[in-house]
């Protein structure tokens, strides 16, 4: 069995989801140029590495870095998981930090299941496309992670706002229907995203990418009582297919866009 996958978008380099789903020895010796994020879904995977051979099971992670030769295998008859790569030069820029990680000294913490979890929404979003909500899992995760596991020091809340964030709420109010980015908007205001997300929660109690959803529904709802298709309606407002348009309006209204149209017209 082998049905595993790797992840990537040309506006975000350096950056790769692998998806795992094998059995038998899948990988001999080698390493990789980049840090390594990983989280067994089902099964028992296993390696080689710094002299030891390592069994992981579910609720386990596996953190190496960069340069680290291991190996890798299913100990069960079958393993599941995911695995993020993020090259080391591209820290920088992402964590939006003047002292970096200093790696990890542990290769499989237990996870309290906040880590798979990120991985799983991030996997999502690499399937869907949307730069803005990619980004912002993809910040998150890394924070999560070099915080509890590399070494770095929690972000200090910054105070400054100047009326960024009404900025970008009103940026987003006119073009809740475009494709956005988080590199994008902080362009727009000069603050690393990073410091972007963390003042717009404060102000308006979800960050950017949350308040866009939002948004799009709110339009989606008028759009369906004047007798849209829900297909139009989907396309038109930036949703990556029907699917993921039933599953961000359910999840703020409660219904999926069928349901709201004909209890509302019915």
């Amino acid at each position: 069995m082998d049905a595993n996958s790797l992840l990537a978008k040309p506006w975000l380099p350096g950056v790769e989801l692998f998806h795992a789903d094998f059995s038998g020895q899948a990988f001999g010796r080698h390493s990789h140029d980049a840090f390594a994020i990983g989280a067994i879904v089902q099964g028992v995977g296993g390696y080689q590495c710094r002299g030891q051979r390592y069994a992981l099971p579910v609720g386990t992670l596996s953190l190496m870095n960069p340069e680290e030769p291991h190996t890798g295998h299913a100990e069960s008859a079958r393993v599941v998981y995911r695995m993020l790569y993020v090259e080391e030069s591209r820290l920088p820029a992402l964590l939006g930090r003047k002292r970096l990680p200093n790696g990890f000294s542990t290769l499989n913490p237990d996870d309290d299941g906040r880590v798979a979890a990120s991985l799983a929404q991030l996997a999502g979003e690499f399937e869907r496309g949307d730069a803005l909500a990619l980004e912002s899992e993809l910040l998150a995760l890394l924070e999560l992670v070099f915080v509890r596991h590399g070494g770095l020091r929690e972000a200090r809340p910054t105070c400054r706002d100047s009326g960024v964030t009404a900025y970008l709420r009103d940026y987003l109010e006119a073009h809740y229907a475009e494709a956005v980015s988080l590199e994008q908007l902080g362009a727009l205001v000069q603050r690393h995203p990073r410091h972007l997300i963390e003042a717009f929660r404060r102000a308006y109690g979800v960050p950017p990418h949350t308040y866009l959803l939002q948004r799009r529904v709110r339009e989606a709802k008028r759009r369906l009582l004047q007798g849209q298709a829900l297909a139009g309606v989907a396309l038109d407002l930036g949703f990556y297919d029907q699917a993921h348009f039933n599953g961000v309006f359910r999840r703020f209204t409660g219904v999926t866009p069928g349901r709201f149209r004909t209890l509302a017209t019915g």
